[in-house]
């Protein structure tokens, strides 16, 4: 009984990821949104072009119906392997291609083998919640189909976590005295590089004062900001440039960049 409802399930779920998902969202939609809300962006479905003749899974195979390359060698192609051989046609956009504000992107089979590969998922997965709004139902179909991909569960916490509205530094702090939670990882204010741990001492670095636990996402962009060169330090990267200052200083300028990225209230 249980599998016939997890088919089902998925089934409902892989129904919002078709390229001609717009035929089932139902007419009155918008009785179902908060008042002034756009349609079209929480369904991205209804705005979504694509072109009729591109070649489609022959009807008798289970996939029957679906967008395909076109290619040889048949097999069960899988919901999430929808890739065709050219995204576009004299501009009109394939549903293979992935457009930033139409549609989520592709999910993939399995987990991505490069960093950069599952980074970039992570990212437009980030991009595209923030278009359609994290609680629209769009977001709750493509999350929960994430959910059921096991290999991907990691990156599906760090898509779930990415976009968590600042909170205050004590919260911050409390949670990185918990145990580990999945899609965080734990950031020192003031920078734990070897000449820090030299200057201030392992047991200040790692502090309950010093330590924070902000979402992974947010953390490798922070982690981004500190080595890259920047004007405002002139010319320096911030890791560099606080490098031999105060204890004070360098706590001042972690909790500047903490609130400017989104993170510290």
């Amino acid at each position: 009984m249980s599998s016939h409802h997890d088919a089902w399930l998925r089934h409902q779920q892989s129904r919002w990821l078709r390229p001609d998902a717009a035929r089932w969202v139902r007419p009155d939609a918008a009785r179902f949104l908060p008042p002034g809300v756009d349609v079209a962006k929480a369904f991205p479905a209804l705005a979504r072009k694509f072109n009729p003749n591109q070649t489609r899974v022959p009807a008798g195979n289970p996939d029957g119906g679906q967008w395909t390359d076109g290619g040889a060698g048949g097999g069960n192609l899988g919901l999430f392997q929808i890739t065709p051989r050219d995204n576009t046609i004299e501009g009109v956009q394939l549903a293979g291609d992935w457009p930033p504000d139409d549609g989520p992107p592709p999910i993939p089979p399995k987990r991505p083998e490069t960093t950069e590969g599952r980074m970039k998922f992570v990212r437009q997965a980030v991009r595209w919640l923030r278009v359609v709004g994290r609680l629209s139902p769009a977001a709750d179909i493509f999350l929960g189909a994430l959910d059921q991909a096991e290999e991907l569960k990691r990156l599906t916490d760090m898509i779930k976590t990415a976009d968590d509205p600042p909170a205050p530094l004590e919260e911050l702090q409390a949670r990185a005295r918990m145990p580990p939670e999945a899609g965080y990882e734990d950031h020192h204010i003031v920078g734990q590089f070897a000449q820090n741990r030299l200057q201030f001492g392992s047991v200040r670095i790692d502090s309950a004062e010093n330590t924070v636990r902000i979402p992974v996402v947010k953390h490798l962009d922070i982690n981004g900001y500190y080595s890259r060169a920047n004007i405002d330090y002139g010319g320096l990267s911030p890791r560099d440039y606080l490098r031999g200052r105060s204890w004070d200083e360098q706590m001042q300028e972690g909790l500047k960049i903490l609130r400017d990225k989104g993170v510290l209230q």
